[in-house]
This record gives C-alpha cells, structure tokens and sequence, in this order.
C-alpha cells in the first residue's frame, strides 16, 4: 500500500515528453528572436520587396544599380561571410531572395515578364551595389 516512492518517480516519466517539447519549442524561439532582434528580418524583407518593386517596373534594356550597403552591413554582423548568397534572383521561378541571417531567406516573386542577366554583387568603397540588366525574356 505505501508505494509512494515509486509513484513519484514514474510521474516524472509522464513529464518528460512535455519538457522535450518545451525545451524544442525554445530553442526555435530563440533563433526567431534573434533573427527579429539582430534587424536581418526586417531588412531582408525591405530589400527583397524593393528589389521586385523596381524589377517590376523595369524595361527591358535597363541597367539597375542598387546600393546595398546598409543590407550587407547586416549580414556581415550576422556572420553571412558568403557575399554570392546574400541576394539571389530566380528567373525560372520569377522570384528575388535575400539572405542576411544565417538561417533562412525571405523571397518575393516578380510578375514583369522580363529576364534578370550579370546580376552580381559589386562589393566596393564606399558603398556596395547591386547591378542587373533587365532583358526581354525569350518565349519558346
């Protein structure tokens, strides 16, 4: 009948499950904090609809040049040591992605029916730039 010891140590196998979870669930909270709280969410969101806001209103034959300064500031006190991966632009699937954390990126699809050529990210002083040239796309 006394069987306290016993019932105390397997009502701690019945929490278990429930901490395992808890502490996962933090873990994701703190790496969506601090994407928040480091400003690189915010500013990959700016620039990736920037970027499609102005392929969007291009021609073709333009030429666009963009300062990227202040994004790859971000990235860089992110640790986002790879300068090609911070901004990419997907003319199969129309879409412009922008990485500034380590983890993740924030994309944003164009509807301009146009081709993105020499995008490259020009890293210079006293500002990096982002170029592209904007051409018709070739139907098949």
């Amino acid at each position: 009948m006394n069987k306290r010891g016993e019932s105390e140590f397997s009502l701690l196998y019945v929490y278990i499950p429930y901490l395992v979870i808890l502490a996962a669930f933090m873990i994701l909270l703190y790496f969506s904090i601090g994407h928040y709280l480091s400003g690189a969410a915010v500013s990959e969101d700016y620039y990736a609809k920037e970027i499609v806001k102005v392929i969007n209103l291009a021609e073709p034959g333009d030429v666009i040049e963009l300062n990227v300064h202040k994004g790859t500031e971000i990235a860089l006190k992110n640790k986002v040591t790879a300068y090609s991966d911070l901004f990419r632009i997907d003319n199969k699937n129309k879409e412009v992605c922008v990485r500034f954390f380590e983890q993740g990126r924030t994309c944003y699809s164009f509807f301009n029916d146009v081709f993105i050529d020499n995008w490259r990210l020009e890293l210079g002083i006293p500002e990096n730039v982002l170029y592209f040239e904007v051409k018709e796309r070739v139907k098949k």
